[in-house]
């Protein structure tokens, strides 16, 4: 049976889209005006060792909806319409790494583990479920309103996988860390099927002495590891390895506090339950090397109302972070027609955007044409930079730079 949950189609830019890109008046359209979304070949956005493994394969096409790409993942009798490429990769390993952790529940370390836990049942832990992915649960059932440690733990605001006050104390969250990143996932992802296996798995280490040996990411493979995908540095890394959801809270609740931003409006975004723990410190950490005012970026933010909104978010955040350190540094971020963007020391006004690939269509040349005529508008405004995560289109960027417009690709592969 096939089974296709509903992804968005867009990032927030375009999940928003008669908030955020309203059509300036401009001609009629026709074929030759604008690109039109439609097929386009997979190999150009996905590395050749990620169509196809032992367990999955991904279909030769894609469909390009003017920003966004929807691919077909196919694993056994089951196929799945996945938008965007980052997307792509989660779900790619997690289907690894559930087979993985699959494979450890039926050993008899495992079952002589969760016995030493006292977990009296284990029967239903060790049986194979049909879908190798798992059911990603669309809305937040209670996620705001779990506990966890005393103190953060009673402000509410908890993601999925962050655990209850009985996993923190007897270990079980660290270990769900540790075996998450071992195989390559995140330990928060909304895959309630790797969180079952994540938990069962983290429960006989840390209260049965479950013992997982080998390197980290043994999963790998054409997806990698969820770190080396982050885009974050050392340093970082080790912060989300090594720290609770709590305490990446209160680290994040500082930087905020140190850059202006109320406890009302840190919370607004802390507590948000469409961004995982990581993510949220990702953002935050982004926002904090910037440093500026982000309350602007923060209330965009705050209205993500689903899991690819808050990796989108978390994307603007590491893109104006790069543009800082390499291009100019931001004064200023702020808000242009429903759009997070910034201005630069030099009067630049700066657009950060994720995307898999950006092409010239209706939306985009309105869009543009706005941005430009917001410069116009700010005597203070000398120019548009559009930065982009993802790849555009030969004629998107032929028609930018007709117009003026610095327009740069692959910024966070830079």
């Amino acid at each position: 049976m096939n089974i296709k949950p509903i992804l968005v189609t867009l990032t927030f830019l375009a999940t928003t889209a008669l908030a955020q890109i309203e059509s300036v008046t401009s001609p009629a359209p026709t074929d030759a005006t604008f690109e039109s979304p439609g097929r386009v070949e997979t190999k150009k956005f996905i590395s050749a060792d990620l169509m196809k493994g032992s367990l999955h394969s991904v279909g030769p096409q894609a469909e390009n909806d003017g920003l966004d790409n929807t691919y077909f993942l196919y694993t056994g009798d089951n196929s799945w319409e996945v938008t965007t490429g980052i997307a792509l990769r989660t779900r790619i390993r997690e289907i690894y790494a559930i087979a993985k952790l699959r494979e450890l529940s039926k050993t008899d370390e495992f079952k002589k583990a969760m016995a030493n836990s006292a977990k009296q049942k284990v029967d239903g832990v060790v049986s194979l479920v049909k879908d190798p992915i798992g059911t990603v649960e669309r809305l937040p059932k209670g996620a705001s309103r779990f506990f966890g440690r005393i103190g953060e733990s009673f402000k509410g605001g908890k993601t999925e996988g962050e655990g209850n006050v009985l996993q923190s104390i007897s270990g079980v969250t660290k270990a769900k860390v540790a075996l998450a990143v071992k195989y390559g996932v995140s330990p928060y992802s909304y895959n309630q099927e790797l969180q079952r296996q994540l938990t069962d798995n983290a429960q006989a280490m840390a209260g049965g002495g479950l013992l997982v040996t080998g390197a980290l990411a043994v999963v790998g493979g054409p997806a990698g590891s969820v770190i080396t995908g982050l885009n974050v540095n050392e340093n970082l890394q080790q912060t989300l390895v090594n720290s609770t959801p709590d305490d990446l809270r209160i680290i994040n609740r500082k930087k905020l506090f140190a850059m202006g931003v109320t406890r009302e409006d840190a919370d607004e975004f802390l507590m948000h339950p469409w961004y995982s723990p990581w993510q949220k410190t990702i953002t935050v950490d982004a926002l904090a090397n910037i440093g500026v005012n982000p309350v602007a970026f923060l209330g965009q933010a705050s209205k993500a109302v689903t899991e690819e909104d808050g990796v989108f978010f978390q994307r603007l955040a590491q893109v104006l972070a790069r543009y800082h350190a390499n291009a100019a540094q931001l004064r200023a971020i702020k808000v242009e027609k429903g759009s997070v963007c910034a201005i630069d020391a030099k009067g630049t006004l700066v657009v950060p955007l994720s995307c898999d690939y950006a092409i010239w269509s209706e939306h985009s040349a309105g869009r543009v044409e706005e941005l430009m005529a917001v410069g116009k508008s700010h005597s203070d405004v000398k120019g548009l930079a559009i930065w982009v995560d993802g790849k555009v289109s030969d004629r998107a960027t032929q028609e930018a730079k007709a117009r003026g417009v610095s327009l740069v690709a692959g910024v966070l592969d830079k």
